[in-house]
């Protein structure tokens, strides 16, 4: 008996557990058919922010939780009702009639098996900032909730530059602080060497260009110092911001002092109007001399025509007077040292002239600043460039020293490292340079491209990436994102043609600066660039057969 009776508790409680089983199967599979009555949508309270470029979803949830495959999903932008951006309908994502700028962007990723129709936006432009509306519509009813997408944009690097204050009292002086294209409207804060915010007296005003980009500038009065600097900083939060610095004070010659800088701009005009005087006076000597050689040359071989003799310079019989002219003109440009001066027979009337005509290098040396914004400013710092066959990568070949092409590589090849490149063979470590790489050629447009500079010795592995931190300066462009410099975040840099990049290297100053030599004006600087030796580099690109050249 007693046997027989824990059978049959055996058998009951296995019965027991299968019903449960079957009720805990089913539960799930009720919850996931089809509402028969009405629903709701959960959407975002505030707005969903993204990066330019990156991908985001944009949330939204039916609720009560049911299986909405059966339904019709549809998201559209505000400013178009008509056209969606997506269309789910009969069991798939319709092709038409969505807005074409959306296609291959967007999908849904939620799982509609759970409720989620979440919309998922791909390579995020500024022009899909906006209201968004999530509709959800069955045969008995149906519901829209709005979400709304900001884009963020870092801008540029504040520029900033100091002037004298109207009234000129006080010993203030204006400082200014400007950065452009942002997205959406940044904050710029002012703050001392000691890191404190300073609020006093101070303006903010933005401007909006055509694009929705933003550019804010701000100026305040503040006490003309040597030593204590200014910090300006933009920012949309604390990981998308940009900073410069200025000491606020008007530069004045080397031997001026705070106080004096009218009586030393002066001094230095008077200065350099004597220094001009004196070059003057040098040029019209040496014209009035060429001159009166050139006639004497003449007397002599008209009395050497006259006895019969052969002239002495045949070189010079042979000019005409277009030639000779040439000769008299070159010679306004021509300023000889004393030694030259003396090793052609020219007695030397004034002392130090060697001194009066300075390079560029000898110009910096000498106090003068100079301005990156201006592209002819950088442009006489030009140097001769050649590519390092030796040290490119495997699948360039280069020509000439000067042209670079992409080859394509090999099966049984393995290269050393996967960044594409080529070194120059030249390295600098001091002074400044400028150099142009064409990176267009006619009318065919490369598919990407990057030009730029390194520094000694740097890591070569595959795994290791082209920034800053490991020694590359670079400016890319790339078909599908367009150009851009290696910093985290990238910022926008707008190109509407470019044919030709100007590179210009400081080292004495540390920055490097990219320049469009089609419209001569400047692209973007980079302003803590330290190493001790730099080295030229650029890549003609993957996969891209049509060449790069250094002019």
């Amino acid at each position: 008996m007693f046997t027989t009776f824990g059978n049959r508790g055996t058998m009951h409680l296995g019965l027991c557990l299968r019903v449960l089983i079957l009720v805990a199967l089913t539960v799930p599979i009720r919850a996931a058919q089809p509402a028969q009555e009405t629903f709701t949508l959960t959407v975002p309270n505030g707005p969903t922010s993204t990066l330019s470029g990156s991908s985001v979803s944009l949330l939204c949830q039916v609720s009560p939780l049911f299986n909405v495959e059966p339904l019709e999903v549809r998201w559209y932008h505000s400013s178009n009702i008509h056209s969606p951006a997506l269309l789910y309908k009969d069991h798939k994502i319709q092709e038409t009639p969505v807005v074409p700028r959306y296609r291959g962007r967007v999908s849904l990723t939620g799982g509609m098996e759970r409720g989620n129709v979440s919309l998922t936006l791909e390579r995020v432009t500024l022009e899909d900032r906006g209201e968004y509306v999530c509709q959800v519509s069955s045969e008995q009813w149906y519901e829209k909730a709005s979400v709304f997408l900001t884009v963020n944009v870092t801008g540029r690097e504040p520029v900033l530059s100091v002037a004298e204050a109207r009234g000129g009292g006080g010993g203030q002086v204006n400082v200014t602080c400007s950065s452009e294209g942002w997205s959406p409207q940044p904050k710029l804060t002012w703050r001392n060497k000691d890191g404190a915010e300073i609020r006093n007296e101070q303006e903010v005003l933005n401007t909006s260009d055509p694009q929705g980009l933003v550019s804010v500038s701000s100026w305040l009065l503040y006490a003309c110092s040597y030593s204590d600097w200014l910090a300006c900083t933009v920012s949309l939060s604390e990981e998308a911001k940009r900073e410069g610095r200025i000491l606020p004070h008007i530069y004045t010659a080397p031997t001026a002092v705070p106080g004096v800088y009218k009586e030393a701009l002066i001094v230095t005009l008077i200065l350099s109007l004597v220094i001009i005087c004196a070059l003057c006076s040098v040029i019209l000597c040496k014209r009035r001399g060429s001159m009166w050689s050139s006639s004497q040359k003449s007397r002599n071989r008209s009395d050497q025509a006259e006895l019969g003799q052969r002239p002495a310079d045949q070189t010079e019989l042979g000019k005409g007077p277009a030639e000779t002219e040439h000769l008299i003109k070159g010679a306004e440009n021509t300023v000889q040292t004393p030694t030259e001066q003396s090793a052609a027979g020219n007695d030397v009337h004034l002392e130090g002239a060697e001194n009066t005509v300075q390079t560029p290098t000898e110009q910096r040396a000498a106090g003068e600043e100079l301005n990156l914004n201006d592209w002819h400013h950088v442009k006489i710092f030009k140097v001769n460039i050649l590519l390092d066959e030796k040290n490119a990568h495997p699948a360039i070949r280069i020509n000439k020293g000067k042209r670079a092409h992409y080859v394509k590589e090999k099966d049984t090849e393995k290269p050393s490292r996967t960044h594409l490149h080529v070194f120059s063979e030249e390295r600098f470590s001091s002074g400044q340079h400028y150099w142009e790489v064409k990176v267009k050629d006619g009318t065919t447009e490369k598919l990407s491209w990057y030009v730029g500079v390194a520094r000694e010795n740097v890591d070569k592995r595959p795994a290791v990436p082209l920034t800053p931190q490991n020694g590359f300066w670079i400016l890319s462009y790339d078909k599908e994102q367009g150009f851009h410099v290696n910093t985290d975040p990238q910022p926008p840099i707008t190109v509407a043609k470019l044919t030709i990049v100007g590179v210009f290297l400081d080292c004495d100053r540390h920055t490097l600066s990219f320049y469009n030599v089609d419209t001569k004006s400047l692209l973007y600087t980079f302003t803590d660039v330290k190493t001790s030796n730099y080295f030229p580099l650029l890549s003609p690109g993957r996969c891209d057969k049509i060449p790069i050249k250094i002019n």
